[in-house]
């Protein structure tokens, strides 16, 4: 008996490529992506830039608010109803708070006119007013009022601003006027029983508190 086998062919699927369209659609999902990506870090950056801006602006004006508050609150050789320095004064000879109104300085300097190294391009300006007692708000009448309402404002290069204010009153501890009065210190305490020595004691204390 004869047996006849057929062979079969095998066939092997063809291996497809991408078409054009496919290969657009992924560009155009990676360049999605990439833009994405971009926007995101360039964000980011943005960020980082403005809170380091910030945080040198905040202490470029608290440095100057600091320096100003620890004046005398008026003219110590006399008592002006003007707000500003003295004819010939200058910010190493500012002697009081209201000096400083109208003060403005770029780049940014220390007390003794040296400036500040890093903040070329930025300015630095002060407000000083009278200030209402009741609202601590500047006074709508500029008159004394035994309180001043002080703000550093701080510019950089980019336009941004920034402020910070304090008040300022004339009982300030700055103008409080050194004692030179004497204080007792120290109590000495002495009992004795009799007239022999051997039944005393004496003790010691420290007095505080007792300068007003």
């Amino acid at each position: 008996m004869k047996i006849c086998t057929r062979q079969i062919p095998s066939y092997s699927p063809r291996k497809r490529g991408f078409s054009l369209v496919e290969a657009l659609i992924s560009l155009l999902i990676v360049g999605t992506l990439l833009a994405a990506s971009g926007a995101a870090i360039s964000a980011s950056a943005r960020t980082t830039t403005s809170q380091q801006e910030t945080l040198r602006a905040e202490s470029l004006a608290r440095q100057l608010l600091s320096e100003i508050v620890q004046k005398k609150y008026q003219q110590p050789s006399a008592i002006t109803l003007t707000l500003g320095p003295e004819t010939g004064e200058t910010r190493s000879t500012f002697n009081d708070v209201d000096d400083y109104a109208g003060y403005s300085e770029t780049p940014p300097a220390d007390s003794s006119g040296a400036a500040i190294a890093g903040y070329t391009g930025w300015t630095r300006s002060v407000d000083v007013k009278w200030a209402d007692p009741s609202t601590l708000q500047t006074a709508v009448v500029q008159a004394e009022t035994n309180l001043k309402r002080i703000v550093v404002t701080v510019t950089a290069p980019s336009g941004r601003s920034w402020s910070v204010s304090a008040l300022r009153s004339s009982n300030s501890i700055y103008d409080k006027s050194t004692s030179t009065s004497t204080y007792p210190g120290t109590a000495n305490i002495f009992v004795q029983v009799g007239s022999s020595s051997t039944t005393s004691a004496s003790s010691r204390v420290n007095l505080v508190n007792l300068v007003p």
